[in-house]
């Protein structure tokens, strides 16, 4: 049993390094302990710098800012689009679910080519907290492309 488990973490470690980059979405409390509110965030981070400097922080991370992302804090949207602004040196992106559950995606204004494609994430929790923010955030897309390589 124990070499199964450590096989099931080797495959989840492998995957999460194959991947390109991640969007988690998922709840946060603003100002925590000082009456703040509560907000729905969603954030996309490289595979390769999957953390809270780029959770919170906005270090090398994309933002949505057109559409919804299928899940957005708790809620489950049933969007079937959503832009990400630049990251990793690239305009933004276009996201479009398929009808597989993929979601295929685009560099707007680009020339029509799929740049890649994301597939329902574990739905891992990743915590992050600090002064202003405390939040939990679930890995609901692994994209897989070639943008964030260096």
């Amino acid at each position: 049993m124990k070499s199964s488990t450590q096989l099931l973490a080797a495959l989840g470690l492998a995957s999460l390094a194959a991947a390109d980059f991640h969007i988690l979405t998922g709840p946060c409390s603003i100002a925590p302990g000082f009456g703040g509110s509560l907000e729905d965030y969603a954030v996309a981070c490289p595979s390769n710098y999957y953390n809270c400097k780029c959770m919170l922080d906005g270090d090398r991370t994309g933002h949505v800012i057109n559409g919804e992302t299928p899940v957005y804090g708790i809620t489950t949207t049933g969007s079937n689009y959503f832009e990400l602004d630049g990251m990793c040196g690239v305009g933004n992106m276009n996201f479009y679910l398929q009808d597989d559950g993929t979601w295929l995606f685009y560099i707007a204004g680009g020339d029509g080519s799929v740049q890649g494609t994301c597939y329902p994430g574990d739905n891992s929790i990743k915590d992050c907290n600090e002064f202003s923010a405390a939040c939990s955030l679930s890995n609901i897309l692994v994209c897989y492309s070639y943008i964030c390589e260096p």
